[in-house]
């Protein structure tokens, strides 16, 4: 079993940011592509991508095959600099804090920092969710700093219908409908540990819930939750901040219908990935986005049946292990 290593530290965004970094990476040859994970809209990245339980850690499988990789929290999220307004208590009607565009900045931070580390001269992006829509944006805006992107569960924004962000849905300001529900949700979110209870669960088309995914890796993401936010892990019961920039962009894309970026400006290769039981990211949506990336050197569309928006933490066999060797194939 090859050796890991892991390394937590922060680098400044060309606004002066600070984010934070895990960089994991195998303690012999690391000569494949230099990969970095990003998370989704409202969870950290260590809670995603290097959970300390059997099969939990995506950085470490990828760092065993010969990458290094640098687990990404963005501004306003788990152990990155937060801005001064999530020291008070969520403001109706004010912008919403980490839009994704300004994400970006911590992507380039963390490429720049991870291109100079290993002397290669591309990255590799994986992104959750709407960190999938971000390193697909970032690869557009920086082509000539991406080999390949992983868009895992993403929202691109070209098909309507979706079934929970549409307009007339609690998303939705009643006053202004087409416009992000400021007023109920404000600049940023304090969440408990039962939305990811309750998604998780619902993802799961069967009764038994351990018999899918093990019970020990369920109760180290709600961990690294708590561990994520000292603050929040000190209210009962505990819960955790995230600031709301990606949630609109997520409200934008899927309600009003509105990519953030084109396609048609993605150069590298691309995976696509997702799951048949996904309510995130949509097969027509995905379509809209294949359609886009006429440039694109490759296109991969993984789209398993039987899978989960958690396939990188369900139990191997129901499709983890399937993602793995896919992604092996496309990073080589």
């Amino acid at each position: 079993m090859t050796a890991i290593t892991r390394k937590d530290f922060h680098v400044d965004c060309v606004d002066g940011v600070k984010v934070a970094i895990r960089e994991v990476r195998p303690d012999g040859p690391a000569d494949r592509v230099p990969m970095i994970l990003l998370h989704g809209t409202r969870i950290p990245g260590l809670s995603e991508f290097d959970l300390n339980v059997p099969n939990g850690s995506l950085a470490a499988d990828l760092a065993a095959k010969g990458h290094v990789v640098y687990i990404l929290d963005a501004r306003g999220f788990g152990r990155s600099e937060r801005p001064a307004e999530m020291d008070e208590p969520p403001a109706p009607y004010a912008k919403s804090l980490a839009r994704s565009i300004e994400i970006t900045r911590d992507v380039d931070a963390a490429a720049d920092h991870l291109i100079a580390a290993t002397g290669q001269a591309k990255v590799g992006l994986l992104g959750w969710g709407v960190g999938g829509t971000i390193v697909a944006m970032y690869a557009a805006l920086w082509p000539e700093k991406v080999s390949h992107i992983v868009p895992y569960m993403m929202i691109y924004g070209g098909a309507s219908g979706h079934p929970e962000f549409h307009i007339g849905s609690k998303w939705d300001d009643p006053e202004h409908p087409g416009r992000f529900n400021k007023k109920d949700f404000g600049n940023y979110a304090w969440n408990g540990l039962e939305l990811l209870d309750r998604h998780w669960n619902e993802q799961i088309p069967i009764a038994d819930k351990d018999a899918w995914r093990d019970p020990a890796m369920f109760q180290a993401f709600r961990q690294a939750l708590i561990d994520g936010d000292p603050k929040g892990a000190e209210m009962d019961p505990p819960m955790y901040r995230s600031p709301n920039g990606m949630l609109e962009d997520l409200y934008t894309m899927a309600a009003r219908v509105e990519t953030l970026f084109s396609a048609t400006q993605v150069y590298c290769k691309v995976m696509i990935v997702r799951g048949e039981y996904d309510k995130l990211s949509r097969p027509a949506d995905m379509e809209a986005f294949i359609d886009d990336l006429v440039n694109a050197e490759a296109v991969v569309y993984w789209n398993p049946p039987d899978t989960t928006h958690y396939i990188l933490l369900d139990r191997p066999e129901r499709g983890r292990d399937a993602l793995l060797e896919r992604m092996d194939e496309f990073l080589r």
